[in-house]
């Protein structure tokens, strides 16, 4: 049992403040609160008699001072008239409220005398607190009387700020303590915690909530709602008189309200989910359905039929507090059948979240695993897998796929083409077949976008390889662009090149079609090139350059744009169509029966050497048109090389800016014969620098790959190798210095 601190305060012989007769403090407990005081003074009005006068028989009280509980009970002396013999108790809030005043003053705990028996100490043994209900007899013999629902609607108007203190006009104190009694009993204890009260006419150290007025003439105390044995509900419009009458009806019926409500809302919403639970079920909308199901004090009676029930666990899975309150309900077995049928029912039928009624079935006390699995399977050819579907066939269908037979394997390629979260487990597999299959699904998949596919991306993280695999077939044999497309454009930033590379190493690959598709999904020059080139030594093979010319081509993304450079590399013609004087005679039409002749044999160049260089020298740019015109010839090769022969180092690169500038230009001819020259990398470089903007538009790539192609001489020299690092030099201990 709990003890309470206590004092007892009067007139007496001898007490704890004086030696001598007079009014002080006679006992008190050793741990009675300092912050209460230790004297008649300081405790103040708690020991003390209103001004005005002394009660009438006694005054019990309840008060809350420096945030500290006190009852007390002051009676008047009957040794020194004008005075009172008062007892005080003490406690923390949570312990001693007002409900365990009545029960201490019921059980006679407080002292009315000051006997012999009560000798001037300061080690007074503390008040035992009662346990028991005591004010059980108090609602009973009140139930029928009409003040009772008065006195609980305005209690709690006031405890909801929407109402004044109160003041029981009664013919004595004993009556006032039959009142308050009735109203703890009826009312939840929690919610009376912060109410105070005083059978007496004046107020204690603070306002009280409830007061008294002793007798039926005697004046009201200003701005306080007077109840007394007469009163009666006089405004049915009042919402706290209605909610009074209904809480002492709901007690009437032998329902009283639970002991573990709090506020006034509480109680408020606890009625009416009372009168909810008066209707029947079928009247209730879902709403008023919750209601009724999360009342604590809800009987299992409560569900009459198999419908209520169904009803019940439809409510629960979509409310958490329902499913609280049905896991908590004791139901009878047939009730339990039903939530579990109807849960049972919707694991079979449930399209999305399936994995919620198994967790509410579970909250339940509900086994529902092995029709988990049934429905899965059920779902596995006839449905939509979930998450959790998929994670119950899984192992079924790895064995089957493990067996390696052939129909086995069939049938799971079909699932894993149908479900998509049957593939969430099979990405990650060691099988490199079944991951294949696996991403194959998820490209050829119509509801997966599959530039976006998260799937596709954990893919090119853990299995690129397998990933460019499938890319080089889509390539070379359905060549469907947009699948390449946006496969591409789902690889991060950082898998896009290692990816193109793997794609490299497989001699099927379309390198061409490959390359058009990264064009798409990388717009920016400085993309390009970071995508293509750990692949480019393989990428560039397409184009067709002999290997001399195409070891040096490489990737760059400040190439420049070619530009037309007609007249600059041209010198000025002889308009009479002959050479001038000391240069040897020409004419256009002789050059180029010289070089329609030369096509079957390229040594007629060189007899005729002088008139040709004449010819390059005068009008360069009417031998690089005739050039152009021949180079589809079977023998073009063979003839540019003899003519590139006889125009000479110094005018030769002019001539190839000329040739490269023509339309109707071959230019692998033009390649061969430059490469037939047999010079090095510097040379070949220096010769093609002012035509290789242009021949590089006519090679056989996507347009803005091609215009990131440059020559490099240096590309054909191996690697700088890293210089040694210097041997750290070493100490050597010797004795001998």
């Amino acid at each position: 049992m709990t003890g309470f601190p206590q004092l007892v305060c009067g007139w007496a012989l001898v007490n704890l403040e004086s030696s001598g007769a007079g009014v002080g403090v006679v006992a008190r407990s050793g741990n009675w609160p300092a912050a209460l005081g230790f004297t008649v003074r300081e405790l103040g009005s708690l020991a003390t008699l209103p001004e005005g006068g002394e009660p009438v028989g006694f005054a019990l009280e309840f008060t809350v001072t420096r945030g500290i509980a006190v009852a007390g009970l002051k009676t008047p002396s009957q040794v020194r008239p004008g005075t009172c013999v008062t007892h005080l108790i003490a406690g923390n809030r949570e312990q001693l409220d007002g409900a365990m005043a009545l029960r201490l003053f019921g059980s006679g705990a407080f002292l009315h005398t000051l006997t012999e028996s009560v000798s001037p100490t300061d080690s007074w043994p503390e008040a035992a607190a009662e346990t028991g209900s005591g004010l059980a007899g108090a609602v009973e013999s009140a139930l029928g009387l009409s003040w009772l629902p008065v006195l609980v609607g305005a209690v709690l108007a006031h405890l909801d700020g929407r109402g004044p203190t109160l003041a029981l006009r009664v013919e004595d104190a004993g009556e006032a303590v039959r009142m308050l009694s009735a109203l703890y009993g009826v009312l939840p204890r929690n919610t009376l915690r912060e109410l105070t009260f005083t059978t007496g006419a004046a107020p204690v150290a603070e306002l009280p909530g409830i007061t008294a007025v002793i007798g039926r003439t005697a004046p009201p105390p200003p701005d306080r709602r007077i109840i007394d044995a007469d009163s009666g509900i006089d405004n049915i419009a009042d919402t706290y008189q209605r909610l009074g009458r209904d809480i002492v009806e709901h007690r009437r019926a032998g329902l009283a309200v639970p002991a573990m409500l709090v506020s006034v809302n509480d109680i408020r919403q606890w009625c009416y989910q009372q009168q909810l639970r008066a209707l029947e079920p079928a009247l209730l909308d879902d709403a008023q359905m919750v209601q009724v199901l999360t009342d604590p004090t809800l009987s299992p009676d409560w569900f009459t039929d198999a419908t209520v029930a169904r009803r019940a666990i439809h409510l629960a899975l979509d409310n958490t507090d329902v499913t609280t309150a049905l896991a908590n309900l004791p139901v009878r077995n047939q009730v339990r059948e039903v939530f579990e049928q109807t849960l049972i029912d919707r694991v079979m039928s449930e399209t999305r979240d399936r994995g919620h009624a198994t967790r509410v079935a579970r909250q339940l006390g509900f086994d529902l695993s092995e029709v988990v699995a049934a429905a899965a399977f059920r779902r596995l050819d006839t449905g939509t897998l979930s998450a959790s579907d998929a994670k119950t066939v899984w192992p079924q269908l790895e064995r089957d796929w493990t067996t390696g037979d052939t129909e086995q394997r069939a049938l799971v390629i079909e699932r894993l083409q149908r479900h998509r979260a049957l593939r969430e487990f099979t990405v990650g597999a060691k099988d490199r077949y079944l991951v294949y299959e696996t991403v194959r699904a998820e490209i050829g998949d119509p509801a997966v976008h599959t530039g976006s596919s998260q799937l596709l991306r954990t893919a090119m993280y853990s299995q690129l390889a397998i990933v460019a695999q499938l890319m080089v077939n889509i390539s070379c044999t359905s060549r469907d662009r947009y699948v390449l497309e946006q496969i591409m454009a789902c690889a991060p930033p950082d898998r896009l090149p290692g990816l193109i590379a793997e794609c490299t190493r497989y001699p099927a690959v379309d390198a061409f079609e490959l390359m058009k598709a990264v064009t798409i999904v990388r717009a920016e020059p400085a993309e390009l090139v970071d995508a293509l080139k750990p692949a480019w030594s393989a990428l560039r093979r397409v184009i067709g350059l002999p290997q001399a010319l195409e070891d040096l081509a490489v990737l760059d993304a400040q190439a420049a744009q070619p530009q037309a450079q007609a007249g600059r590399n041209r010198l000025r013609p002889n308009l009479f169509g002959r050479s001038g004087k000391g240069r040897g005679d020409w004419t256009r039409a002789e050059v180029s029966a010289l070089i329609r002749a030369a096509i079957d044999d390229p040594l007629l160049i060189a007899e005729h050497r002088e008139m040709l260089s004449a010819a390059i020298e005068t009008d360069n740019e009417f031998v690089a048109r005739r050039m152009s015109e021949h180079s589809d010839a079977t023998g073009a090769p063979a003839l540019l090389k003899q003519i590139l022969i006889v125009a000479g180092h110094d005018r030769v690169p002019a001539l190839l800016t000329l040739c490269a500038q023509q339309h109707d230009l071959e230019p692998h001819a033009l390649f061969r014969a430059i490469c037939d020259l047999d010079l090095d990398s510097a040379a070949l470089v220096e010769l093609l620098d002012g035509g290789w903007p242009h021949l590089r538009t006519r090679l056989d790539l996507p347009h803005r790959i091609a215009n990131l192609i440059v020559l490099d001489a240096t590309a054909t020299l191996p690697a700088r190798l890293k210089p040694l690092s210097a041997p750290k030099k070493q100490r050597r201990n010797s004795f001998w210095r």
